[in-house]
């Protein structure tokens, strides 16, 4: 009797799941049973880092509009995306096709409809809402007023690689990740972290709709580390509309735009209206690869890879191409499994 016992706890142990009880982003107390098989992505940077994270097998549903908020190329590191179910948009969800998917867990922007999550938390679906951001909830998703943008963010991506990491069984390959992101850290820090405020670049990131980014939104962080300077900060608080005459006012010396929005970057390569601005005139308009990823969020390879680029194309003595080529070609052999030069 004794060994039948023991035989039934062995194999009760060996099916057991474990719950893991935490805090997500916004406050919300999660508990989830792991491991987890079956994951609906609604956040599209979280999305990029379950990839890197080696663990896409197990998504099942995503976000309709993956491709725009990131890129063509998770065609290249996520083979099959085109495939899996597109379940609504950061903001409003198909919950009945959710439903179908039978996920164990729903990772979700805050952007998302809080009526929506409160129906799957209901369903015994958990919900875990990723912001990127260490600071809790903000009244505006878009616009949020950060005491220390620096350490929110980059506590915010920490939090959610470490966490989507725990949530996949990949929690030594997110270890590798934060550190390889670090590492490119120091290396941008030792080469251009003394130079002086007043010395800086000073930059203009150019966004869809006439939009740009301000105070307190990561690239601001990211253009901080890599030597340079929003110009937009000062007078914009979050993502909002700039105007021309206040574009000519700022004169940057150099103007961002997302690979995303190569619509955006044509317009100012093209149109009379923006010939007299000095970043034009010196033919300092970038389109940044898409790995650069200047958003308003980071991802683990704005850390890892895009600061570091910046800090090349605006002190390019300093840090070589040769350099960024490196470290881009490791990162996406380790972590995404491919060659870069395949992208």
């Amino acid at each position: 009797m004794r060994t039948i016992f023991l035989l039934f706890c062995l194999i009760f142990s060996l099916y057991a799941k474990e719950i893991w009880t935490f805090t997500d982003q916004v406050g919300n107390t999660v508990s989830i049973p792991l491991p987890v098989e079956r994951i609906v992505v609604m956040q599209h940077h979280s999305l990029d880092i379950i990839t890197q994270l080696g663990a896409k097998d197990k998504v099942v549903g995503v976000e309709k509009d993956w491709e725009r908020n990131l890129g063509s190329y998770m065609k290249k590191v996520f083979r099959g995306i085109e495939a899996i179910p597109t379940l609504g948009s950061l903001k409003e969800y198909n919950l009945e096709a959710i439903l179908k998917l039978k996920p164990d867990v729903v990772i979700s922007a805050v952007q998302a409809n809080p009526v929506t999550l409160e129906k799957l938390k209901k369903l015994g679906i958990p919900v875990i809402v990723v912001s990127l951001r260490g600071e809790g909830k903000q009244k505006e998703a878009q616009n949020p007023i950060l005491t220390d943008a620096d350490k929110a963010y980059t506590q915010g991506c920490q939090w959610a690689l470490k966490t989507l990491g725990k949530l996949v069984g990949k929690e030594k390959r997110a270890d590798e990740i934060w550190e390889f992101a670090l590492q490119s850290r120091a290396i941008v820090q030792n080469a251009i972290g003394s130079i002086p405020k007043e010395q800086r670049v000073r930059v203009f990131v150019a966004n869809e709709g006439s939009k740009t980014y301000g105070n307190d939104k990561y690239v601001g962080t990211q253009l901080l580390r890599a030597g340079a300077i929003n110009v937009a900060s000062e007078e914009i608080q979050g993502y909002k509309p700039y105007t021309l005459e206040k574009l000519f006012v700022w004169d940057p010396q150099v103007i961002l735009v997302q690979d995303r929005y190569k619509e955006v970057y044509d317009a100012f390569a093209s149109e009379k209206k923006y010939a007299n601005l000095q970043a034009i005139k010196n033919h300092r308009l970038l389109l940044t690869p898409f790995w650069v990823k200047p958003f308003g969020n980071p991802s683990t390879d704005s850390i890892a890879l895009g600061e570091l680029w910046l800090a090349s194309q605006f002190y390019p003595q300093k840090i070589p191409q040769s350099l960024v080529k490196q470290r881009v070609e490791e990162f996406y052999k380790r972590f995404y499994g491919i060659d870069f030069d395949e992208i």
